[in-house]
């Protein structure tokens, strides 16, 4: 088969908008195309030179580049001469490449009005109709190409992706019909009236489309394919079966065929026959690992399924699929993400540590050992794959991302920020990655006391992502920790709250700067609320309830909180103090 270039002519499909329009012609344009063959051959000697001279300059200026020179001698010719038809198409491609549209339109109409059977003229026509989204008009010109020049193929598949566009779709089967009577059977073409088809309910004719390219290639599994997807597609499901076990009669291991089997079997089979079919699939060391990969991930990861049951029974499969494929990197991977969605996350981190003993190739399997140490919250291992993974995979923001975070845990501040430094330049195409980079070190940069450098980074990751709660918050309690700015951390604080309306360490944080703004009454009401959010668990909000029960006079309750909170895990000094001296401290 001849292979087709779709649409070859068009620089764009725009939105296509309506618009009124008819292709030039008729008796008077004829008879101005008269006048001007006779006004050219009235063409002095003198002027002719002229002429030659001028469209010498205009081509060099365009070669060039020179688009002011080239357009002022192409207009030169056209006052020397104008019937030359060839200085206005060169005029429409010039302000084609400009996208002025407008100008480029005029001046191909021009030259089709001086010449209407250039197949060029009326190409770039074309092209500028859909360019300016003019469907109509851009289908009207290539109506006119099919008519004048009916040996192009191409001609016939962009009238036909006009008509389909358009809506029209029995006249795009029309236009693809003389393409096939001209050019003989193109696999495009068929997909093209198949899909026509099937969006005019006529599943019949869809299927005898199909049946071209099967009787054409009775042994091409990939037309036999086609035929499975279309029953599959219509609920016929036994002759789509039917189909599957003809290409798996030529060709065992064909992955679709054996994907698509597996499905079918999967929803008109028992359960428990659904789970035997599955695992002769993947004890078959015949079928291609692709195969069995993907049916795990169809049916089971992308899923996501709560059901446990189906974890099980995920899991069993992936045991089978790494003990048939064990040099398999891919095989240890989809075991570790079926282990890791099960919580069962050593298992997962084994699985994931055996794909990449067998390929370190793949970055999300980095990605996701270092999402299991940090879960473990074992900061050196975090930090040891990010370094080797980033041998690797040197421009992976996220491995900065993790890389910072270890180092900021491991009090390593200074490293934490060059790190963080390092994502932000690398996720310029991801704002929010980029904001949270920026966050974080404005999280660094406070633990290092380095409040200006601090608070210049939360307001740049607050211009990307002014929604962020986590900026807004922490940006919010290290002014109020600083007693500094207090209304615009009162204000980004309560948006914070707004955005996240149940958590608890942001209730605190609103509540604390309302401490320290001297409104203790109204500090109380919000720290209830912390409380009863889940901060009944974290020493630093009980602490704070203590504080604000003494500023309120209630000291025996205060000082219950304050031992509340050392029971919770305090190890702030200032705290034993409070309890010793029995009074607030700063």
């Amino acid at each position: 088969m001849r292979p087709v270039l779709f649409f070859v002519l068009f620089i764009s499909c725009a939105v296509m908008a309506e618009a009124a329009g008819s292709f030039p012609g008729g008796d008077k344009k004829k008879k101005k195309k008269e006048a001007d063959k006779s006004h050219a051959s009235s063409l002095t000697a003198e002027q002719r030179s002229k002429l030659d001279r001028l469209f010498l300059d205009a081509e060099k200026a365009k070669i060039l580049e020179d688009w002011e020179a080239a357009i002022r001698d192409y207009k030169s010719v056209i006052e020397t001469d104008a019937s030359n038809a060839d200085a206005h198409f060169q005029l429409a491609q010039i302000y084609s490449d400009q996208t002025n549209w407008k100008e480029a339109e005029k001046e191909a109409l021009e030259a089709i009005r001086l010449d209407g059977n250039n197949k060029w003229y009326l190409e770039t026509l074309a092209n500028i109709y859909m360019s300016e989204g003019k469907a109509k008009e851009a289908q009207s010109t290539f109506e006119t190409l099919v008519k004048k020049f009916p040996s192009n193929p191409d001609y016939y598949l962009n009238l036909g992706f006009l008509y389909s566009k358009m809506g029209q779709y029995e006249n795009a089967i029309k236009v693809y019909d003389q393409f096939e009577k001209n050019f003989g059977i193109d696999e495009q073409v068929i997909q093209e009236k198949k899909n026509l088809y099937l969006r005019l309910n006529k599943f019949n004719e869809a299927a005898n489309e199909i049946h071209k390219l099967t009787d054409a290639y009775p042994n091409e599994p990939q037309y036999m394919l086609m035929e499975a997807d279309l029953y599959k597609a219509k609920g016929d499901k036994e002759k789509a079966k039917e189909v599957y076990d003809r290409v798996l009669k030529l060709d065992p291991n064909n992955p679709q065929a054996q994907l698509g089997l597996a499905q079918l079997n999967m929803s008109t089979n028992s359960d428990v026959q659904k789970k035997e079919n599955l695992k002769e699939i993947f004890e078959n060391p015949k079928v291609n690992i692709d195969t069995k990969v993907s049916i795990l991930l169809i049916s089971f990861i992308q899923m996501n399924s709560g059901d446990s049951a189906k974890r099980k029974e995920a899991i069993e499969l992936a045991n089978i699929l790494t003990r048939v494929h064990p040099d398999e990197a891919k095989a240890f991977a989809v075991q570790g993400d079926l282990y890791y969605m099960d919580e069962q996350n050593d298992k997962a981190l084994a699985s994931y540590q055996k794909a990449l003993t067998l390929s370190k190739d793949v970055f999300q399997v980095w990605q996701q050992v270092m999402v299991i140490y940090n879960l473990k919250q074992d900061w050196k291992k975090v930090l040891e794959t990010a370094n080797e993974a980033m041998e690797l995979f040197p421009n992976q923001a996220m491995i900065y991302f993790f890389k910072g975070g270890a180092e900021m845990q491991l009090k390593e501040y200074d490293k934490a920020i060059r790190s963080y430094s390092k994502g932000e330049k690398m996720s310029a195409d991801d704002t929010k990655l980029r904001a949270q980079f920026l966050a974080n070190m404005g999280d660094a940069y406070h633990s290092l006391n380095e409040n200006g450098e601090s608070d210049s980074a939360y307001e740049r990751a607050l211009k990307l992502d002014p929604e962020n709660a986590y900026v807004l918050n922490n940006y919010s309690y290290y002014l109020s920790v600083r007693k500094e700015n207090l209304d615009k951390a009162k204000q980004m604080s309560a948006y914070a709250t707004k955005l996240d309306p149940n958590n608890d360490s942001f209730l605190d944080t609103y509540a604390w700067i309302l401490f320290q703004m001297g409104n203790y009454t109204a500090a109380k009401e919000w720290q209830e609320k912390a409380l009863k959010a889940g901060g009944d668990k974290s020493a630093t909000i009980l602490e704070h309830y203590g504080d604000i029960l003494f500023k309120l006079g209630n000291k025996s309750e205060a000082m219950e909180y304050w031992k509340k909170a050392k029971q919770a895990g305090s190890d702030s000094g200032a705290l034993d103090r409070k309890i010793a001296e029995q009074k607030y401290l700063e």
